[in-house]
């Protein structure tokens, strides 16, 4: 698959981030990749920078994954939540779910509108949430970027999921924590930056390269520690540039992945039409899903404060 593709989204995420340049790494990104490189060669290192996986999405997943749970075991878990509660009801209340002007302001109503494939779709988006840092300063120019970026890729997954003959909860849930490693490289972003007095952010083709790499690595290993089901560690283990996935649920991140990378260089003017054409046909992607898509991202970014 990655040898046929002729747009190049290898580094995209950072080349968003930071600015692209071709000059060698200066110090700021060296004492960076000198720091992850130190984590990933340490498992007990790395183990202290794994965010703690929420005890409600642990009880969540085991439910969800329970074939003799029903709705009510997964409203009883998340109603204990006011934060899920409340986004619950604004959800409810938006114009995709709400078809009338009566404002709905029962919790009961809401599970009703939204279902339980929304109902699980809100609350792994709020319960993941809780891992993304939120040093003001850091957040506001890259962690928020991270997360957006989770959020398209999610829902590229679900879109794409019926196609692949995935299941909806499984493909949103996969995209969403795919890019865990680079929450845990941007923590340790966060400390160089702090350590090292620059002008300037990271910004060199060789430091975005090897930090690319290094997050599917730290991905794959985050979710055996939460031990996650093993389908979503298969998922991830398969992610390696340059290697076709072959498991079903791997081939819809890889392609999700890919399509939300290039919808950045869309929005930042770094990819011709010609080149999403050639993508699309790869993929066997409708242009018609993209359009979907592209009007989703824009309410995902817009509700990401």
């Amino acid at each position: 698959m990655a040898s046929k593709q002729t747009l190049n989204t290898s580094t995209v995420f950072y080349d968003v981030m930071f600015d692209a340049r071709q000059e060698p790494m200066n110090l700021l990104e060296e004492k960076a990749l000198e720091q992850v490189s130190a984590i990933l060669n340490d498992p007990e290192k790395l183990n202290g920078h794994i965010p703690v996986l929420p005890t409600m999405l642990i009880k969540l997943l085991e439910t969800l994954k329970n074939p003799y749970s029903d709705v009510y075991d997964f409203v009883g878990i998340l109603e204990k939540d006011p934060a899920f509660a409340a986004e619950v009801l604004r959800i409810a209340n938006s114009a995709r779910y709400c078809q009338s002007d009566k404002e709905v302001r029962s919790l009961r109503r809401a599970v009703s509108l939204l279902g339980l494939a929304g109902l699980s779709k809100i609350a792994m988006t709020l319960l993941m949430a809780s891992v993304i840092p939120c040093k003001p300063i850091y957040y506001k120019m890259f962690g928020r970027q991270i997360w957006v970026h989770s959020m398209h890729c999610a829902t590229l997954c679900e879109l794409l999921a019926a196609s692949h003959d995935e299941n909806d909860f499984d493909a949103y849930f996969i995209g969403l924590i795919h890019d865990i490693g680079k929450i845990i490289i941007f923590n340790c972003l966060c400390e160089a930056l702090n350590m090292v007095i620059m002008d300037g952010y990271p910004g060199s083709k060789v430091f975005k390269k090897l930090m690319s790499e290094m997050s599917v690595d730290i991905s794959f290993y985050t979710a055996k520690e939460w031990q996650l089901p093993q389908i979503y560690c298969d998922a991830l283990a398969e992610q390696s540039r340059g290697k076709e996935p072959q498991q079903p649920l791997a081939k819809l991140l890889y392609k999700a992945n890919t399509l939300s990378e290039a919808y950045l260089m869309q929005v930042k003017g770094m990819v011709s039409e010609e080149e999403l054409d050639q993508l699309f046909t790869l993929f066997a992607f409708h242009s018609s899903t993209w359009q979907q898509f592209s009007e989703l991202a824009i309410e995902i970014e817009s509700s990401v404060s």
